[in-house]
């Protein structure tokens, strides 16, 4: 049996005539009932009742065209699915994301890809820059969203978002209500970094921040993650510069303070592979990633 004997049975079984069957598949007739025949003895049961006046579904015909139908519908949406992904109009997208791009960049993102592509499925990772680059490089993410301008043949990077540092500070910090506040200010003051090891950086940024304020960082304590160095701030262990986005966090215990003058920018990249992009990436690189980077970066 195979798709096409059961296509003649499905015309028969919706005509219950054998001419009008066989016109509609553009054949003759004898071959049809020929097909019909060979379906039958294939199954070893009678499907249609056949008299010169009539054509009648029997029992077990009744249950295969049920089935048949159901068969096809599935066929359709396979095929139909087939040329949507060929087109890029389907699939999966895998995407990386660094922490403070959930704040400012993913929203955009995720509403320009829902709104050209809905019937892409969108996985999300919150994830560290340098990992981010090692997954796409490895084919474990089609995009990342990072804070480092990424190294390497066939990594290819467009720039969507730059903002400025803020200051973190615990809630009860003399320097918490100075107005105004500078970078200078946080001179001699005990600071909570991101690690240089998990976040080289943001790390770096940090620093070169600093000294371009003339000071180098008192880098008292390290964490991994944005929501530890906030805690350790929060208990009192020293003050932090994050990107200003955080302050959407309204965590507890800290006060975010907006720093008066040049107190540098953190940038947020696109990051794919060339060797890597199906169709459907191709697309969200040419539609969404890069007409989004060809506009003035926004400031925070």
């Amino acid at each position: 049996m195979d798709l096409r004997q059961l296509r003649y049975f499905v015309t028969v079984a919706d005509e219950l005539n054998f001419s009008r069957a066989a016109e509609k598949l553009h054949m003759s007739q004898p071959p049809l009932s020929h097909q019909i025949k060979a379906l039958e003895d294939e199954l070893g049961v009678e499907l249609l009742y056949r008299t010169r006046r009539e054509v009648k579904l029997t029992d077990a015909g009744r249950v295969l065209l049920k089935h048949a139908r159901s068969l096809f519908d599935q066929v359709d949406v396979a095929v139909k699915s087939t040329v949507k992904a060929a087109a890029g109009d389907t699939g999966v997208l895998r995407l990386g994301m660094a922490t403070s791009a959930v704040f400012n960049v993913m929203p955009q993102m995720l509403d320009a890809i829902r709104t050209r592509f809905p019937s892409v499925e969108v996985i999300v990772a919150d994830m560290e820059s340098k990992e981010q680059i090692r997954h796409v490089a490895q084919d474990k993410l089609d995009i990342g969203f990072i804070h480092a301008t990424p190294q390497g043949a066939g990594m290819q990077h467009a720039e969507l978002f730059s903002e400025p540092y803020a200051a973190v500070l615990p809630a009860g910090h003399p320097l918490a209500d100075r107005e105004p506040l500078t970078l200078a200010d946080l001179a001699d003051v005990p600071m909570v970094a991101f690690s240089r090891e998990h976040a080289p950086a943001l790390s770096d940024a940090l620093i070169a921040t600093c000294l371009n304020a003339g000071f180098h960082p008192n880098i008292a304590h390290t964490a991994r993650h944005p929501l530890t160095v906030l805690q350790m701030v929060s208990v009192g262990l020293g003050v932090a510069l994050v990107p200003h986005s955080f302050a959407h966090t309204a965590f507890g215990g800290v006060r975010f303070r907006h720093l008066e003058g040049d107190s540098g920018h953190i940038r947020i990249e696109a990051i794919w592979h060339d060797n890597h992009p199906s169709e459907l990436v191709q697309r969200v690189i040419a539609e969404v990633i890069l007409p989004a980077a060809r506009l003035p970066a926004p400031q925070a």
